[in-house]
């Protein structure tokens, strides 16, 4: 994740009139994210099915749109909501798996 964006930084994005670009690029990083762990999650319907699980508790796996709650809060707190560890092992679980069959693979060439 980049770094948060000083109030400085800020500013001089409002003077220039570059703040509207800024935040919808964002925006959209964030959205192709969330867009690519979630079908990363959804290829493998074992890991889909946690979703339906506690403690991330969606009504369907399909209701789940990516979104991984930040670590802190807008004050700073850490986030402890039980969700977001679990989605973090989802995504990462799913990313293992996708990445393990290349792995194989790679190993079995160089045998």
């Amino acid at each position: 994740m980049s770094d948060p964006l000083a109030f400085a930084d800020a500013r001089t994005l409002v003077q220039q009139g570059d703040i509207g670009r800024f935040i919808k690029h964002h925006m959209a990083e964030a959205q192709r994210a969330a867009a690519h762990r979630r079908g990363l999650v959804l290829r493998y319907p074992d890991l889909a099915a946690k979703l339906t699980q506690p403690p991330i508790n969606r009504s369907a796996p399909e209701m789940w749109n990516g979104f991984i709650p930040p670590a802190t809060d807008c004050t700073g707190a850490m986030n402890t909501a039980p969700c977001r560890p679990a989605l973090l092992a989802l995504v990462a679980e799913a990313e293992r798996r996708l990445h393990q069959p290349q792995e194989t693979a790679a190993l079995e060439e160089a045998a």
